[in-house]
């Protein structure tokens, strides 16, 4: 029997929350995209916003992923 390799991220919680948070911005955009395709202006501010906390989430993730990676 073959061992299954497990994806690098799998036991990792920076990379596991790096992830989440990469995702969540991708579906508010594809989430702001239709509003705009829709007309909807003010649900596009909306999400945006939103987005822009997101984002501080990203940012976050690069901090810890790049803490992980300096030498001790």
């Amino acid at each position: 029997m073959t061992k299954q390799k497990q994806h690098p991220a799998a036991d990792d919680p920076v990379l596991i929350a790096a992830n989440e948070a990469i995702g969540n911005m991708i579906a508010l955009l594809t989430e702001a995209q239709n509003y705009l395709q829709q007309g909807e202006r003010l649900c596009v501010i909306g999400t945006m916003i939103m987005f822009e906390d997101h984002a501080e989430d990203v940012r976050a993730a690069v901090r810890m992923i790049r803490m992980q990676r300096r030498p001790s």
